[in-house]
C-alpha cells in the first residue's frame, strides 16, 4: 500500500514541478486545487452470463491539477481519498484519475481518461478481491467562477477484481468490476 501511495504522490507532484518551470514551458500553466463531494461505488458481479449490481455511497476529498496544454486542451490529474460506509462497515479507496480535458468554451470541460484505484483496507480484499484496478472515466466540469468548479464523472471498471476462485464456487465463472460515480465541488488556487 505504501508503494502505491508513494508512486501516486510522485506522479501527481512530478507533473506540478515540471509545469512550474516557466523557462521550459512558457505556454503551459499549472493550477492546483482541492475538491470534495459525493461518491458511489457500483459493484457489478457477473456469474455465468447473469449480472447484478450494488451501490455503496460515501464521500471523497483530494487534490487536482490543471495543466494547460493549449487554449482548449489540458491534462487534469487527481489524487482522491474515498470513504464508503454500509451496515457499520467502512471501506477506503485511493483513486488516481489522469484525465484529458477539452474545453470548447472556456467554462465547460469534457473529461476522459484512465482511472486507477487501490483498496486501502487489507481486510476488504481478504484474498477475494484484487486491491488494484483500472477504469475508464468520462465526465464534465464547469467553472462557476475562475476559482470554483463543479464536476461529475462516471468511471467504468475494466479490471476483473475477483482474485482467483471463490471457495465453494470454483465451477462458476465469476467476474466483479468496480464502477465509480462522483460529483463535487473544487477550488483552484
Amino acid at each position: 500500500m505504501k508503494n502505491v501511495l508513494i508512486i501516486a504522490l510522485i506522479a501527481f507532484f512530478g507533473i506540478n514541478l515540471s509545469a512550474a518551470q516557466d523557462d521550459i514551458t512558457k505556454d503551459s500553466e499549472f493550477k492546483l486545487g482541492v475538491k470534495a463531494g459525493y461518491t458511489a461505488t457500483i459493484l457489478k458481479v457477473k456469474v455465468e452470463g447473469s449480472s447484478a449490481t450494488e451501490d455503496i455511497s460515501g464521500f471523497y476529498f483530494g487534490l487536482f491539477g490543471d495543466l494547460a496544454l493549449s487554449e482548449k486542451f489540458a491534462l487534469h490529474p487527481e489524487l482522491l481519498y474515498s470513504s464508503y460506509s454500509e451496515d457499520g462497515e467502512n471501506t477506503s479507496v485511493l483513486q488516481v484519475p489522469i484525465l484529458a480535458s477539452f474545453s470548447p468554451d472556456g467554462r465547460l470541460s469534457l473529461l476522459a481518461g484512465p482511472q486507477f484505484d487501490y483498496l486501502l483496507d487489507e481486510e476488504d480484499a481478504g484474498g477475494i478481491l484484487k486491491r488494484f484496478g483500472l477504469g475508464l472515466a468520462l465526465g464534465a466540469s464547469y467553472d462557476i467562477t475562475e476559482k470554483v468548479i463543479i464536476d461529475a464523472r462516471y468511471s467504468f471498471g475494466l479490471t476483473d477484481r475477483v482474485d482467483g476462485n471463490l471457495e465453494g464456487f470454483e465451477e462458476f465463472n465469476i467476474e466483479s468490476y468496480f464502477n465509480y460515480f462522483t460529483v463535487g465541488l473544487g477550488y483552484r488556487f
